[in-house]
């Protein structure tokens, strides 16, 4: 999955979504310094047979106008890859075909 965020990203955390049942797993990875200088990207990976509807957005931890990366839609496979710098924090949706949340995460912020 990292070959997906491109060089230079390293893995930083796996999250089994919403919890051990592993409807999905969340893959962050970071690169770069500190503050602005630091860059994650995420992967949300669908762990159930058929394609559900999945949202993956990455914002900069700002307070004001945060810029935001998003990846949304119906996938068998993944959603993603969403990039952003300046400590970003993550949200992972995934419903299920009734269109109910069976995950709603949020991570981060990612500072390096």
């Amino acid at each position: 999955m990292a070959v997906l965020c491109g060089s230079g990203y390293e893995l930083y955390s796996v999250d089994l979504l919403p919890d051990d049942r592993r409807f999905g797993t969340l893959f962050s990875y970071v690169k770069g310094g500190t503050g602005p200088s630091n860059y994650a990207c995420a992967l949300f990976d669908n762990n159930l047979e058929g394609a559900r509807y999945m949202k993956l957005k990455i914002c900069e931890n700002k307070v004001s106008s945060p810029r935001c990366d998003t990846d949304e839609g119906n996938s068998a496979q993944y959603a993603g890859p969403v990039r952003m710098n300046n400590c970003p924090e993550i949200t992972a949706i995934m419903k299920n075909s009734s269109g109910v949340a069976i995950t709603d995460a949020v991570r981060g912020p990612f500072c390096g």
